[in-house]
């Protein structure tokens, strides 16, 4: 390992003695959130990380969004190389093959052109346009790859998954939960099965957000209650730096991204039922779709301070 690699094998993912929790962890969860939103007048609710976020934002974002108000997701240049890239990254991990940067963006490009929201953007593209993407996302690559300790030749130890879809379903399907974690390292410990050994990963390639550690407090309860034990520890990547922003997963950490839950359920039924949203104007009111008509968006400036 380079310098940096071993940084972060020794200083994100760590060699010493896991965390235990309880094993009836993930039903302790599920029943607290249950009974809070037990009797709540919802049809089917789905959270990820996004309405959370939103609901923490603004209720009228949130709103807008659980009421499917925005318009039709699109790609624009910047989601499209993200695409790519978290496909890229997802092709050099699963790959048996030693790739180089290049080849990975390719191959994973070629993945993608079956693919029913990135399949028509890039088409639409001129060459000159796919090879500026595709050299972006072979920066990114060579930057996750400097970041991390070699994962093909670690893969027995840290047994890494990309891009896992993880749903969680309350009250008979009424509430579900669901989000996509970017990369998973740590091999499930078949003889002490309560122990946390997984590390969770969001990759990032911009600056920090104040987001970022909710949406990984959120994936944490989502894996626990998915898997029946969380992760040790949660974390988001920047890729421009190497570095990260990282949390261990206590108890604490995953009451606090239930009452997160159990109270943006509460905000749906509430809105549902006529309930007035709380407004609250910010740098968010440019993509709200109900921010032309607005009261508390009206006079925000680009910083969402009121001008």
């Amino acid at each position: 390992m380079t310098a940096v690699q071993r940084r972060t094998f020794e200083g994100l993912i760590g060699t010493g003695e896991r965390p235990v929790f309880p094993a009836d962890l993930a039903q302790l969860l599920r029943d607290r959130i249950e009974e809070a939103v037990r009797g709540l007048e919802l049809t089917q609710l789905w959270l990820g990380k996004e309405p959370l976020n939103d609901h923490t934002r603004c209720e009228g974002l949130f709103a807008a969004d659980i009421l499917g108000e925005k318009p039709p997701f699109e790609h624009s240049l910047k989601s499209g190389a993200g695409t790519l890239l978290h496909k890229a990254i997802e092709v050099d991990v699963g790959s048996r093959d030693d790739l180089d940067p290049q080849t990975i963006a390719t191959r994973a490009a070629e993945r993608l052109e079956e693919e029913p929201r990135f399949a028509p953007f890039w088409r639409e593209l001129d060459r000159l346009q796919q090879d500026e993407i595709l050299m972006e996302v072979v920066r990114r690559v060579a930057t996750f790859q400097s970041s991390f300790p070699p994962l093909r030749e670690l893969r027995r130890e840290l047994a890494p998954i990309s891009e896992l879809r993880v749903r969680a379903e309350l009250l008979g399907g009424t509430l579900v939960l669901s989000g996509q974690v970017d990369l998973i390292l740590g091999r499930p410990d078949q003889v002490r099965p309560n122990v946390a050994t997984r590390l969770a990963i969001d990759l990032k390639t911009g600056r920090a957000y104040p987001e970022y550690p909710e949406d990984m407090r959120f994936y944490a309860l989502l894996m626990t209650l998915r898997f029946g034990v969380p992760p040790y520890r949660a974390a988001s990547l920047f890729l421009d730096s190497g570095e990260w922003q990282a949390e261990d997963v206590t108890a604490e950490t995953l009451d606090h991204a239930a009452d997160r839950v159990i109270g943006a359920a509460r905000a749906a039924a509430a809105l549902g039922g006529g309930r007035a949203p709380d407004l609250r104007p910010g740098i968010y009111c440019s993509w709200c779709p109900r921010s032309t008509t607005c009261p508390a968006a009206t006079g925000s400036d680009a910083s969402g301070s009121p001008s």
